[in-house]
């Protein structure tokens, strides 16, 4: 069990320096703190959650957001919340869970993508001031 919690401790933080090395103003939520090794919760400022999911899984990437509620508007999660995320980086949420199985290369998989899928993402907000 040590073993793996090593490697998906490895991996999420892997995938947290790429991550700000592509979105410099990107936010790694609880980083602060003693966190599960193997997720890692990221905001990207300029975006909302929904609007990046769907462009992840259309590059074959699965990852999640925070809740919606049931008028179907975007709300962040209530864990984001109670920890004092502010509004616009909650609803700009995601969340990436590594498993057993998790490779490098999902790692490589998902910062090749991720560059475009911000860039259109920010451009799309912007177009309709969200």
């Amino acid at each position: 069990q040590q073993a793996l919690a090593t490697r998906l401790r490895e991996l999420r933080d892997d995938l947290e320096r790429r991550l700000l090395a592509i979105v410099p103003d990107a936010v790694i939520n609880g980083w602060q703190g003693e966190r599960a090794p193997h997720i890692s919760n990221a905001s990207i400022p300029g975006t909302d959650s929904e609007a990046l999911l769907m462009h992840l899984d259309l590059a074959g990437i699965a990852c999640s957001s925070g809740s919606a509620c049931s008028t179907g508007a975007v709300e962040p999660s209530h864990v984001l919340t109670a920890m004092g995320v502010p509004r616009e980086l909650g609803v700009a949420a995601l969340r990436f869970s590594f498993g057993k199985d998790s490779t490098l290369e999902d790692v490589d998989a998902l910062t090749a993508a991720r560059p475009k899928i911000v860039e259109k993402v920010r451009s799309l907000s912007a177009v309709l001031h969200r």
